[in-house]
């Protein structure tokens, strides 16, 4: 701005200037026009010098602020405007929108988590006289306030609480703010939190905790399968007859034997009927085995119950349980 000011104030004593050394080229003598071209090199030499404190050019979104002898005189607008030289002094402020950008700042949640947030600010002067006379820096004014609000603010919420109200959080800082914004000429159009970051042990245990909790869910999801097919087998069980019951049982030790295995697992009762038979006849245990299972088999199908089955063997073979 001071060079702009500089820049019209020589222009326009550059024009008188001209015009006076036209005039004493024409009706002075030699001397006389000499001294005069001094006086002009002077003058121009102190009006570059003091151009700022008598020149003033002001565009369309700026306003001055006057003071004379320290003491406010008046508000100018966009042109140019003539001061009192040394007497009168103008202070420019700015009406456009301004971004202020918060730098990244300590703040301590209510339980003790120490989160880093990076805030920024929109605001404009709607008062130049109040923004110049009532505050020293209305920016670093505005800056200050919202950072004590923010610790405030988030000092009383929880990590969780913060994370998931960063809109009610911007509500209060502007709406903080805005019962002070107009002692000091200025209007705060927002304020936004841009991002917060969080301790780098809080983000492992967030996911630590986020894992342990989908294992879980899938756990109890697999026993939900588990226990819904259990139910359904024992509920198509409870339809069969047990000569049917005995018959699939049947069936899937033959779906056994004809697998690549060679062992088939056996009841319990049989097993015992074909160690009797083998200790008592000695013959070949797998052989006694293939002999029981074969008649008993044979008894099943005819639709003899698995007690009455076994009953029968033994009454065939003559063995008794010891």
């Amino acid at each position: 701005m001071d060079e702009e000011q500089k820049q019209v104030a020589l222009f326009l004593v550059m024009i008188v200037s001209v015009a006076l050394i036209i005039l004493s080229l024409v009706f002075l003598a030699p001397l006389q026009q000499l001294a005069v071209i001094a006086a002009v090199v002077v003058i121009l030499a102190l009006v570059y010098w003091a151009a700022p404190t008598f020149v003033v050019q002001l565009k369309e979104y700026e306003r001055g602020v006057v003071f004379r002898m320290g003491k406010y005189e008046r508000l100018i607008g966009p042109g140019w405007h003539f001061l009192i030289p040394f007497i009168e002094t103008c202070t420019t402020v700015d009406l456009r929108i301004q971004t202020i950008d918060i730098k990244p700042q300590d703040v301590v949640t209510k339980d003790n988590i120490e989160l880093k947030i990076d805030a920024i600010i929109y605001m404009k002067v709607v008062d130049p006289k109040k923004a110049i006379l009532n505050v020293k820096d209305y920016k670093d004014t505005a800056v200050s306030y919202i950072q004590a609000h923010l610790r405030d603010v988030i000092g009383k919420m929880t990590l969780s609480e913060v994370l998931s109200n960063i809109d009610e959080i911007n509500k209060r800082l502007s709406k903080g703010i805005k019962e002070a914004d107009e002692e000091w000429g200025i209007q705060v159009q927002q304020v936004e939190i841009q991002s917060v970051k969080l301790p780098d042990v809080v983000i492992k245990a967030m996911h630590e905790k986020k894992a342990a909790e989908q294992q879980k869910l899938a756990t109890k999801e697999r026993a939900e399968a588990s226990k819904m097919e259990i139910e359904a087998i024992r509920d198509a069980a409870a339809g069969l007859s047990d000569p049917a019951l005995q018959y699939m049982y049947l069936q899937a030790l033959q779906k056994i034997a004809e697998g690549r295995s060679n062992k088939i697992i056996f009841p319990l009762e049989l097993s015992k009927l074909a160690e009797m038979f083998s200790h008592r006849l000695g013959v070949d245990y797998s052989k006694a085995q293939e002999k029981i299972r074969d008649r008993y088999e044979e008894l099943v199908a005819k639709g003899k119950k698995k007690k009455d089955a076994i009953e029968e063997l033994k009454r065939e073979l003559g063995i008794k349980e010891e």
